[in-house]
């Protein structure tokens, strides 16, 4: 698989099986067409330069609403490959984003540690953002990747409280929810100057990124 290939490999799970929970979803499942997503062209020192689509067989695995997948580079700085995947709420959860640190190791690459870190977000704020960093190499490669789920109305929350708010968040018929995940190659090694990046990045990036969310569930049916 080539490098970009493995960059737009499969991310994160939604929330953990369960016969009931699956059962919670389908009763706050929500039927619209409605799905789509932007983000600026650019974000601070970073620009956008190419955009691409998934191979219909892994969107066909993960089954996102919308996605864009965007690379973004700055002079002097890292570059920046974002993946953002849109979804509207629908019966049960076999189709949704991958977790890396199951995906990543079953494409072949090792994952060498994981942290949460906290990102201070300004709007609507102030406010924290928590979010997964883990550092992964494959061969010679290595990635710094950044990721987190962003449900409607809020910031996402820590562990397993998160995990309470989303079963409530279905319970109550909110389960529009993005994945985003910013990648960022890194050669032979990765620096801690990449991990800042993406941390500036996904401080510029999260708004946004809620407020696509926020416009979808806006649109869903009356009464769903």
């Amino acid at each position: 698989m080539s490098a970009r290939g493995r960059l737009v490999a499969v991310a994160a799970a939604l929330l953990p099986p369960g016969l009931l929970l699956g059962a919670w979803l389908r009763a706050g499942a929500i039927e619209t067409g409605y799905a789509s997503l932007s983000l600026p062209r650019q974000l601070g020192p970073w620009v956008a330069t190419e955009d691409q689509r998934l191979d219909p067989e892994i969107l066909e695995q993960i089954g996102p609403d919308a996605h864009l997948l965007r690379l973004y580079e700055a002079p002097g700085r890292s570059v920046v490959w974002i993946y953002l995947g849109l979804y509207a709420g629908r019966g049960g959860y076999q189709k949704a984003a991958h977790e890396p640190e199951v995906c990543y190791p079953a494409q072949g690459w090792e994952v060498l540690g994981s942290r949460t870190v906290e990102i201070e977000v300004g709007a609507p704020g102030p406010a924290t953002l928590r979010a997964k960093l883990l550092d992964a190499h494959r061969d010679l490669e290595k990635e710094a990747v950044l990721y987190w789920f962003q449900p409607a109305g809020r910031w996402p929350a820590q562990g397993a409280l998160e995990e309470i708010l989303r079963i409530g968040d279905a319970i109550g018929g909110r389960p529009q929810y993005a994945f985003a995940r910013l990648s960022a190659p890194a050669g032979d090694r990765v620096p801690a100057s990449t991990e800042e990046d993406l941390v500036e990045f996904a401080r510029l990036v999260a708004p946004t990124i809620r407020e696509n969310v926020e416009r979808l569930a806006a649109v869903r049916p009356a009464g769903s």
